[in-house]
């Protein structure tokens, strides 16, 4: 009976950080959106994953590890079938259509909350290189205020539609 709370454990870690994906790319329970749209920008394929990258290492750590223990150990922490399981759910997220939507109050992704304008100080933009070559980072560089430092957010957004997205964020970024 212990094995089988530990694999459960381990099970709803993974489950967790899928959850955290999809939470990213799609909220269907979201609430309505204020502000009008002034600009929406689709994203390719590279660009979600980037978006995606640091949830997926922290999944896939998670399932390499507990996917290691029962060597150490002698207990299986995750239930027969979850790596694969997580493998084809990351995929199925990577593969639900995302874009940015900028309006009048902030810039979002897809229907989430959008992040407000003046939260950012400035920002800055870096061209991709190699198979990112297409892809245009921009970072919004936090702003302080009495709580304390907002943190600074990296857009990815597709070469094609990079002057579009500055001249907005020129506008409102200041």
């Amino acid at each position: 009976m212990a094995n089988d709370v530990w694999s459960l454990i381990g099970s709803s870690s993974v489950s967790f950080m899928l959850s955290f994906m999809m939470m990213t790319a799609w909220l269907p329970f979201a609430p309505k959106r204020s502000g009008e749209v002034l600009l929406s920008v689709q994203l390719s394929f590279p660009q979600r994953l980037l978006i995606h990258r640091s949830k997926a290492m922290v999944m896939l750590a998670i399932i390499a590890v507990l996917s290691i223990a029962p060597a150490l150990t002698g207990r299986e922490l995750l239930i027969p079938g979850t790596p694969a399981i997580a493998l084809a759910g990351f995929a199925a997220i990577l593969m639900l259509p995302m874009r940015y939507v900028f309006t009048d109050r902030g810039v979002g992704i897809n229907n989430g909350v959008p992040r407000g304008y003046k939260s950012f100080r400035r920002f800055d933009v870096r061209t991709g290189r190699r198979w990112l070559a297409e892809t245009t980072t921009i970072m919004l560089q936090g702003r302080k205020t009495e709580r304390g430092m907002v943190p600074s957010h990296a857009l990815y957004v597709p070469k094609s539609e990079q002057a579009e997205v500055v001249r907005q964020l020129k506008k409102h970024v200041r």
